[in-house]
């Protein structure tokens, strides 16, 4: 039976996983928790930011989803089993990787050898040293694995796994249409050119908030809200998101880029003059109206 389901790898992956972007990967489990998977890079490198998912033998009995990440001439970078649950508090969500099994990895490999895509040469997958378990995860946030470090340069390559609604009652993965989304990750605040201290998390979704000492609260998103009380006055560049209200000016810098789909673009920004906040902090959301005060 499990070299049956190994097989499976490549034959259950849908061919809309090799449509040409804008798309992204779901990946869904029976209890109803649900993972969206990008890869990011802190640098240049040509990476693939979907990659692929299938499903296959796990290392114990039960299948799991298989994660390979790829570079764009669709290399095989690195490989991973990869499941989620429902977390240990409630609302969160349970994220444990493991190294990719032996049975998923020859069957990569042999597809590979057979002029099959993703392409690899060698014997062996790049893969987690041991198993990862991130036990309360809460929507609105994400967790990073590492895959490739360049030490010349600092450059990282690695993948985001982001906690999202449940669209199965079944293990599945799927390619879908993939939303502008805003990623603040270890960032640095300057206001009026002056340094803030911010927290080292990653944040990622079709909203954030930030919440600035003396300042307020402010609510940013790609998509127009349609709510009156947003303007588009804010800009994403690369790393890099401004935007000036009155008198002050706010800089963001982030690990890696700002958005996920596109290298530059206007955001829309809501401010909230009357939240005075003690700290800096971050949250995200697929919607504006998760973050906006309660009145």
């Amino acid at each position: 039976m499990r070299n049956t389901f190994g097989l499976l790898f490549l034959a259950m992956v849908p061919a809309a996983l090799y449509a040409d972007p804008p798309r992204i990967l779901h990946a869904s489990f029976p209890d109803g928790t649900a993972i969206e998977i990008l890869t990011q890079t802190t640098g240049a490198s040509p990476i693939d930011q979907r990659g692929e998912m299938g499903i296959g033998p796990g290392v114990g009995p039960q299948d799991m989803v298989n994660r390979v990440v790829i570079d764009r001439a669709g290399n095989i970078l690195f490989a991973y089993n990869l499941e989620a649950s429902r977390g240990t508090a409630p609302g969160t969500v349970k994220i444990r990787i493991e190294p990719i099994s032996p049975a998923s990895e020859a069957t990569i490999i042999k597809s590979s050898s057979m002029g099959g895509r993703p392409r690899f040469t060698g014997a062996h997958l790049p893969t987690v040293a041991a198993v990862r378990e991130f036990p309360a995860v809460q929507r609105g946030q994400a967790v990073t694995l590492d895959i490739l470090q360049n030490p010349s340069t600092g450059e990282k390559i690695y993948d985001v796994l982001r906690p999202i609604a449940g669209s199965a009652s079944v293990m599945s993965v799927e390619s879908v249409p993939a939303q502008e989304t805003i990623s603040l990750n270890r960032i640095t605040l300057r206001v009026n050119g002056k340094s803030m201290p911010a927290p080292s998390s990653l944040v990622m979704g079709e909203a954030v908030r930030i919440d600035v000492p003396r300042h307020g609260a402010y609510i940013l998103t790609a998509a127009d809200p349609h709510q009156a009380d947003f303007t588009k006055i804010a800009r994403a560049d690369g790393k890099t998101l401004t935007w000036t209200t009155g008198s002050n000016r706010f800089e963001i810098t982030s690990a890696a880029n700002v958005l996920t789909q596109a290298q530059k673009g206007e955001l829309w920004l809501f401010q909230d003059r009357h939240y005075q906040p003690d700290v800096v902090s971050l949250q995200s959301a697929d919607t504006v109206n998760w973050l906006l005060p309660k009145r």
